[in-house]
């Protein structure tokens, strides 16, 4: 990546983020889901930006010692550049330095790019959730700091 840059989500993000969700997922969240995940005191968003365009998103909430990873999106002409790896590498340097212990997150079994990511990062493989996406099963990951 050129110059990439992964910060907080800001409003006028708004637009971009509803273009990624759109292109990465079959039942897209809304603009008002979005901007209700965004007022959560326990919700961590984070956008990845690159040359004033962003290009990927990601939304964690922690819970005293605990984050779940709820949404992690790249907008398909900026996947396998690690763009996910550094909203990924970001958001657990924040979780680190606010003394959260665990992360969860959960993913498509046939998702074999994600799960190698996560792998890569820590994560290790803890369980199964049949019939978590409907008609696919999810695999549940942890990592501990």
């Amino acid at each position: 990546m050129r110059s990439l840059l992964v910060r907080e989500f800001r409003e006028e993000d708004l637009s971009s983020i509803l273009k990624i969700e759109e292109e990465s997922f079959s039942d897209p969240w809304s603009e008002g889901s979005f901007l209700k995940e965004a007022e959560l005191p326990f919700s961590r968003f984070l956008v990845a930006e690159e040359g004033g365009k962003v290009v990927g998103y990601l939304i964690a909430w922690v819970i005293g010692k605990t984050c779940d990873i709820n949404k992690i999106a790249v907008l398909p002409s900026f996947r396998r550049r690690g763009v996910g790896k550094e909203l990924l590498k970001k958001l657990l340097e924040v979780l680190k330095e606010e003394g959260v212990e665990e992360v969860f997150l959960e993913v498509r079994e046939s998702n074999v790019p994600a799960i190698k990511l996560y792998e890569s990062l820590g994560f290790r493989r803890i369980g199964l959730r049949e019939g978590y996406y409907g008609n696919e099963n999810a695999l549940v990951f942890l990592k501990t700091f």
